[in-house]
């Protein structure tokens, strides 16, 4: 077995119980299923004391640029933070283009025929004494009365 070859879960479960990665629960549940698995991990034990007593690191020949590299790898990512506009592009676009539409919306339309908003067809005033009359001039009526007395700055309108 090489290490591109995937564990079943029985391997998986085997390797954690001889690391001694399970949790108790799941131990004593392994080793009520394997019997064997109890011996298996104190041969593992035995052999991991026997290497670490009598064998010695293998003297690595370019040991600098060994740990040039896992410091390399290993060391934190710069962070990077830009600096961050009061309004970027895009929301000023977006801003100027909102202003924009609210000022057509609320601009007056310009159509060549006027528009009214009443049409005066005929002037009576009921008493002799007063003259009423519409003015037509450049599409526009007034009602002119005349004869009226002078209001003082005072009077309510009831």
């Amino acid at each position: 077995m090489n290490n591109s070859d995937l564990l079943s879960p029985d391997e998986e479960k085997l390797a954690a119980y001889l690391d001694g990665r399970l949790p108790a629960a799941e131990a004593a549940t392994f080793e009520r299923e394997h019997p064997e698995a109890f011996a298996e991990k104190a041969d593992v034990a035995k052999l991991s004391q026997l290497l670490r007593s009598h064998s010695t690191a293998p003297t690595l020949r370019h040991r600098d640029f060994f740990n040039h590299q896992i410091l390399r790898e290993i060391a934190p990512a710069p962070v990077v933070q830009k600096a961050r506009a009061l309004w970027p592009l895009w929301r000023l676009a977006f801003a100027g283009a909102c202003c924009l539409l609210a000022v057509f919306a609320f601009l007056p339309s310009k159509s060549s025929t006027p528009r009214y908003l009443a049409q005066v067809l005929s002037v009576t005033a009921g008493d002799p004494g007063i003259t009423a009359e519409a003015l037509t001039m450049e599409g526009v009526s007034v009602v002119w009365v005349d004869g009226l007395d002078f209001l003082p700055s005072n009077y309510t309108l009831e």
